[in-house]
């Protein structure tokens, strides 16, 4: 090879030489930037807080009862009427009997009289019953019944049966007479359920433990009485932590599992440029070393060049 080409060969491989250690530079930049990524990635994970389930044992709280009139009252809460005060307003359940309201629909004769009152007999009965407008009265325990809000209901006694029966003022209002068709009846049952109800200016007497020992309850009785105290699991306080440790547990699963695959991307990503790097060095290397053969070429030309205009 002669002196101009291996010049040249020479210039070029230092060029590419200088563009691999400029690449290398930048790969090199480029991990350095993963490197915060990576750490900004880990001290996000490591200041997470692991969400924990809550313990049974710490949701508990005081349940007051006290019982008249073979009522047994439980008190849900309770607050003074003014700071400082004994007199209280509270909240009580207790388990009552209350009317509701039933269909007894059955085919039966209505006349309207000429006085506005009504007379009415059932099919298969013997007796006439006469129903007077005037009587009607509002009775929100039929409204769920017969789907009329704020009814005006009639009654009359059944002389067979007993029963105490209900017609609507206002359906019959609407209906053509004599009338011959199926007759809206309603009566009333006694159906056991908890009822939740607001007693006002309750004294409230405490002991020394600031635990409640007697109340005087005047939409009771002006008698003072006994109430006990018991410590039961408070359910819905509890249930309420569990529902928050779920949420906080879901956004805890995603929010870390974003972090893994965040991770992973960045990990993945400085394997490929640890590889490229690794590639560059080894170009750099094998350019270093026919570099170094070129100019040996090189030395050794302009040395016999040297000799033969000496």
């Amino acid at each position: 090879m002669g002196l101009a080409a291996t010049q040249a060969r020479y210039l070029g491989l230092t060029a590419r030489k200088t563009n691999i250690e400029f690449e290398g530079q930048q790969v090199n930049q480029a991990r350095t930037a993963l490197a915060n990524q990576s750490s900004t990635l880990y001290q996000k994970l490591y200041s997470m807080t692991v969400p924990t389930p809550p313990n049974v044992v710490d949701y508990y709280k005081t349940e007051y009862t006290y019982s008249a009139g073979g009522t047994k009252y439980t008190v849900n809460s309770y607050s003074p009427i003014e700071y400082g005060s004994n007199i209280y307003d509270i909240n009580v359940s207790y388990t009552g009997f209350v009317d509701i309201g039933l269909k007894a629909f059955a085919t039966g004769n209505i006349t309207k009289n000429s006085d506005g009152t009504y007379t009415v007999k059932m099919a298969g009965g013997l007796s006439t019953y006469t129903l007077d407008p005037a009587t009607a009265v509002l009775d929100p325990a039929l409204d769920d019944a017969s789907g009329i809000k704020n009814g005006y209901y009639m009654n009359y006694i059944d002389q067979d049966t007993g029963i105490k029966y209900f017609l609507n003022k206002e359906w019959l209002e609407q209906q053509d007479y004599p009338y011959n068709d199926t007759v809206q009846r309603y009566y009333k049952n006694s159906e056991s359920k908890e009822i939740t109800e607001d007693h006002k200016n309750c004294t409230l007497a405490f002991d020394s433990t600031g635990t409640i020992s007697r109340i005087i309850d005047p939409s009771i009785s002006d008698s003072e009485i006994s109430v006990s105290a018991t410590e039961i699991q408070d359910t819905d306080a509890y249930q309420e932590a569990m529902n928050k440790y779920t949420k906080d547990k879901d956004v805890y699963e995603k929010e870390l599992a974003e972090i893994n695959t965040q991770t992973a991307d960045v990990q993945a990503e400085d394997r490929s440029l640890e590889l490229r790097l690794r590639q560059l060095d080894t170009e750099q290397q094998a350019l270093q070393t026919e570099l170094d053969s070129l100019k040996s070429v090189l030395d050794k030309n302009i040395e016999k060049v040297f000799k033969v205009f000496a």
